[in-house]
């Protein structure tokens, strides 16, 4: 994701070496989300009807439960937190460079990769992995813009969007600094939980309108309360050095309470699930079911950005030569891993085993190549390292 490394970061007056030291977790948090969007949309190769390019469905009910649980849950806070990162990293990006330069790094960095995918990965994979049932050839399907969509880097289009207004924004009331500017202290338990309720009513009532998995224009709108406000905490966290003032004691406890609201909201889906309940209540509607996994859903997007910021810095903060091989690929390979997933699935499609074995190896084997594609032929294309 287009998340600046510690390389880049702003850390006041502290020496280069502990600059780096400092954030190193913040890029191993970058390249854990990274994996976890590699394992959703492999569960929705062999789980899902829609949203992905071909599927396979594994009927082996252990399998099958522990890839609704990653994509539930997932869904909860794996995006919510990239913003909150992207968020975070916004201000300072527009303090040193300007508007101006700004906006054109953002074009470069985030626009030239979403309009590869739009108009070339996308189309691709989508015409290949259907053409029988399509009624048009690719020429005709991609110059008439029927195959043309964003798909799964839907993500770098709002964070388009997110950041130009943001920038706009900045530009029209620059944002007082230094000295004069009284900073607000890391907000307290109870002024989370207030928070927590407040999004997560709001995102109900949004919801009951506009379900989750509704498209509007290639975005699901249900779900963007939960976007903007995460965007909008990185900035104000940054504002106020939140990251810093993040105390071992806080995270501990929302370390706990998160945990016991993932277990409870893990307990619904579990329920639903084998009672062969339809989950759909899971992204949208007026019941009591929704709005409780919808509060839950929103304490667990909030809870965890808390304790794994802090379970990061405590015990993550290094970089060693793997991880940090790994971590700066993290961005191509979110642009380019539809392609490998589905080649190993193919791959692997008369694997005679344990079904958890296949979706298992599919993600170990599609990680592996990725993070070698991405290092070893992507990186070699021209202009390539300037973009990504």
């Amino acid at each position: 994701m287009p998340i600046q490394t510690a390389k880049t970061i702003d850390s006041g007056e502290l020496p280069a070496a502990k600059k780096v030291q400092r954030m190193s977790y913040l890029d191993n948090l970058r390249l854990l989300f990274t994996l976890l969007v590699i394992v959703h949309h492999i569960c929705l190769t062999y789980t899902g009807e829609r949203g992905w390019y071909c599927y396979e469905i594994i009927n082996d009910p252990f399998t099958n439960l522990v890839m609704v649980l990653l994509m539930t849950t997932g869904r909860n806070w794996v995006l919510q937190f990239f913003f909150l990162l992207s968020g975070y990293f916004t201000p300072g990006s527009l303090d040193r460079k300007g508007l101006q330069v700004y906006i054109k790094e953002r074009l470069i960095h985030i626009g030239i990769p979403l309009a590869i995918f739009w108009f070339l990965i996308r189309p691709i994979l989508y015409y290949i992995t259907n053409k029988n049932k399509l009624p048009y050839s690719f020429l005709e399907g991609l110059f008439t813009l029927k195959l043309a969509s964003p798909g799964q880097a839907w993500f770098l289009e709002v964070l388009l969007i997110f950041s130009v207004i943001y920038g706009l924004l900045w530009y029209v009331r620059k944002p007082r600094t230094g000295p004069e500017r009284k900073e607000m202290p890391f907000p307290s338990t109870g002024a989370i939980f207030l928070f927590i309720c407040g999004l997560s009513i709001i995102t109900f009532i949004i919801r009951m309108f506009l379900p989750g998995d509704m498209q509007v224009l290639y975005l699901r709108l249900g779900n963007y309360a939960d976007y903007i406000a995460f965007f909008a905490l990185g900035i104000v966290g940054y504002r106020n050095k939140w990251l810093d003032k993040l105390s071992d004691r806080t995270g501990l406890q929302w370390t706990l309470i998160t945990a016991a609201a993932f277990i409870v909201y893990c307990a619904f889906v579990t329920n639903s699930w084998a009672s062969h309940e339809s989950l759909a209540y899971l992204r949208g509607g007026s019941s009591v079911k929704t709005f409780i996994t919808t509060w839950l859903g929103t304490h667990i997007a909030i809870g965890i950005s808390i304790s794994f910021t802090y379970l990061f810095r405590k015990f993550v903060n290094f970089k060693s030569a793997l991880l940090k091989a790994m971590a700066a690929e993290a961005y191509p390979v979110f642009i380019f891993h539809a392609p490998v997933v589905i080649a190993v699935t193919y791959a692997v499609h008369d694997l005679a085993s344990w079904p958890f074995l296949k979706f298992s190896s599919n993600f170990v084997l599609s990680t592996a190549i990725c993070f070698l594609v991405c290092r070893y032929v992507v990186r070699k294309i021209p202009y390539v390292n300037k973009v990504v």
